[in-house]
């Protein structure tokens, strides 16, 4: 029996070091596989589709808490070609702060980051970055204020007819 466990862990040892390690190939233009815009001009069109466009959650998740916020489920954001957005925090509401029935303000974008900035210079000021853009969903991420203390956000969106 000791002669067997010896054999294994002789052969695990010898697989183990006999491998060698490859880099994987990465795509010279990632963002582009993304969907990622190419210019300032694409982005708000992208998030507005030239005049307005609703955009419903599809999933959410909030640091700290394991899974996806359900009570998120049913926000939409519609982002205007004026500038301004809508927050609709649905009928099945959180319960903090962030988390209001109507909101709405002001929004523009930092190109050169694939930043949403919601509310800029003022005290609800916050950053979403776009992650990817495909197949009229949108990946953001960011952070939100929540009770003082900042956390992490993960939220993808998908376009309302």
């Amino acid at each position: 029996m000791k002669h067997l466990k010896f054999t294994f862990l002789a052969l695990c040892l010898m697989f183990l070091f006999s491998c060698e390690l490859v880099e994987l190939d990465t795509p010279t233009d990632f963002g582009a596989q993304r969907g990622l815009p190419e210019t300032e001009e694409a982005f708000v069109a992208a998030l507005t589709s030239n005049n307005e466009q609703k955009w419903e959650t599809i999933t959410f998740s909030l640091e700290g808490l394991n899974g996806i916020q359900g009570c998120r489920l049913d926000d939409t954001f519609t982002f205007y070609a004026d500038g301004t957005y809508r927050y609709d925090g649905g009928s099945s509401l959180c319960g903090d702060a962030d988390d209001t029935r109507i909101k709405s303000g002001i929004w523009e974008v930092n190109f050169d980051q694939f930043q949403i900035i919601f509310d800029k210079d003022t005290s609800s000021e916050s950053i979403a970055t776009l992650e990817a853009n495909v197949e009229n969903r949108i990946w953001l991420t960011g952070q939100v204020d929540i009770f003082g203390e900042m956390m992490d956000i993960r939220g993808v969106y998908g376009m309302t007819n």
